[in-house]
């Protein structure tokens, strides 16, 4: 075996654990230095090896704190709300005169994630070598406390998994074509190049034969355009944004839908996770294919399920195929979303006594990530807006809410209806207070009636279960499902 493909072997060994996400990785780490922590204070030490550990205990608690912080930051800053809104914020910086497409827009969060990791493994690096420097320089009566329980069961399964993230960062450089590859180890913002024929995601890293891969280097782009070419050439800035446009002439790409909404105030109380929401293209043009397959669609508006049983009122509740072509069946299924979410609302409303003047800067707070939460609650619960969808062999018939067309349709309905609709007063922090100590009456109300509930039950079944089981069992009984969610936002969310 040519040693340049034992090299590409060993790296994908090591970086299998990667296979499940950035965020698995990450929380295997956060457990070893938490697991340090905790064995440092642990009944587990001998006082003489307490006595020895003494001097390091300062070094060893800010080193592995500060692993704890960074790992916790890196894990947030990956979460899909943060990370979509920061990729959207920096697309410019990429393609200063380009427009905005999936492909790029992946080629951005691919290296921005790129660069929270390189500069974790950067800064991660420093704090256990020197942790490793401290105790290997350390005077320990025991040494097999130090090689062992220190060193060997700690310090050197940490540095294992900084090691699997070089190779990783060392495969992700490649894929980027990052420019002097050699320099990712030091602290310096690095400069990627796109690549029209390169799938700028975390599978593309486990290709075998990856450094073999030849890329097109006619369809090169790099970003940063801003800056000037490091090269003595007097290429103006102009010219490669025309060059961008001409290559998109050359290069045909599909129409770009806009998959999500920055539903944002002017505030940072009323511009943070609670007013992005987004769903993923691929999964959404996937259901749209399901109205080529549907053979009926539930579209009840929560009629009992007792009655829902009559095959009559089936007939009546349920839009049959028949001669409908699928953009009809489609256009069917998003008038019914329309009728559902304006039920949802006034449920809402009149559960949490929300007056009627105040709908559209409510419903601009709880934002359109919740808003969907409690359309799907709904759904699921009265049953209805399914689609039966027929398999390709003919042989199965399943029955699925499409999400991603619910999703969407809740953020064309905040542009449509919400956005439009709410003024100035959603800038105005005293409104929202005053909704939220609405909605917090409410909460109080509706807990001391699942209390009182919880009281009512009778002995046998109170002594069956822990207290907390039996609440977590009956919540959404007790208090509704759709209160709660709402109650999550305003209560337990608070933004301001």
């Amino acid at each position: 075996m040519p040693i340049a493909a034992q090299e590409e072997e060993r790296e994908l060994l090591q970086i299998q654990d990667f296979r499940k996400g950035y965020i698995y990785f990450l929380s295997s780490l956060q457990n070893l230095s938490g697991a340090f922590l905790q064995f440092l204070t642990s009944g587990n030490i001998s006082e003489a090896n307490k006595r020895d550990l003494l001097p390091l205990r300062k070094l060893l608690d800010s080193e592995l704190n500060k692993t704890q912080k960074k790992i916790k930051d890196i894990i947030i800053n990956l979460d899909e709300k943060h990370l979509y809104p920061y990729m959207k914020k920096e697309y410019n910086r990429y393609f200063p005169a380009g427009l905005a497409d999936d492909h790029r827009n992946e080629f951005v969060q691919f290296h921005l994630i790129f660069e929270m990791l390189r500069n974790f493994y950067i800064e991660s690096m420093q704090s256990w070598d020197e942790i490793k420097k401290s105790i290997e320089s350390a005077n320990f009566h025991e040494n097999e406390f130090r090689n062992e329980a220190l060193l060997g069961f700690r310090v050197v399964p940490a540095l294992g998994r900084l090691l699997s993230l070089s190779f990783l960062l060392k495969r992700m450089a490649y894929i980027l074509q990052i420019e002097k590859p050699e320099s990712i180890w030091e602290p310096k913002a690095t400069k990627p190049k796109f690549k029209e024929n390169v799938i700028y995601r975390l599978s593309t890293v486990f290709s075998e034969n990856l450094y073999q891969t030849e890329f097109q280097e006619e369809m090169t782009h790099s970003p940063f355009t801003e800056e000037p070419p490091e090269t003595g050439q007097t290429t103006s800035q102009e010219t490669k944004p025309q060059e961008v446009v001409e290559h998109k002439k050359t290069v045909p790409r599909k129409e770009t839908i806009i998959n999500y909404i920055q539903a944002y105030g002017k505030y940072s109380w009323n511009s943070d996770q609670h007013y992005f929401f987004r769903f993923e293209t691929d999964k959404y043009m996937e259901e749209k294919d399901y109205f080529k397959q549907t053979i009926s669609m539930d579209l009840h508006m929560g009629a009992d399920e007792q009655i829902l049983r009559s095959e009559l009122i089936r007939s009546l509740t349920s839009v049959e195929r028949k001669s409908k072509s699928a953009e009809e069946l489609e256009k069917d299924y998003l008038s019914f979303l329309d009728h559902f979410f304006n039920f949802c609302e006034n449920i809402i409303m009149m559960n949490i006594n929300i007056p009627a003047q105040l709908k559209w800067v409510f419903l601009f707070h709880i934002g359109p990530s919740h808003f969907y939460m409690i359309a799907k609650k709904f759904l699921t619960e009265v049953n209805t807006g399914f689609l039966h969808i027929r398999s390709v062999d003919g042989k199965k018939v399943s029955r699925v809410i499409p999400t991603e067309v619910v999703k969407k349709h809740v953020i064309d309905y905040w542009n449509r209806a919400v956005l439009p609709n709410v003024g100035e007063e959603k800038n105005n922090i005293v409104i929202l207070k005053k909704l939220s100590e609405v909605v917090e009456n409410c909460y109080k109300d509706v807990s001391t009636h699942a209390i009182k509930c919880y009281e009512d039950l009778p002995p046998e079944v109170k002594a069956s279960k822990p207290r907390v089981q039996l609440f977590r069992e009956h919540m959404n009984q007790w208090m509704g499902a759709a209160n709660i969610i709402v109650f999550k936002r305003f209560v337990k969310n608070k933004s301001f």
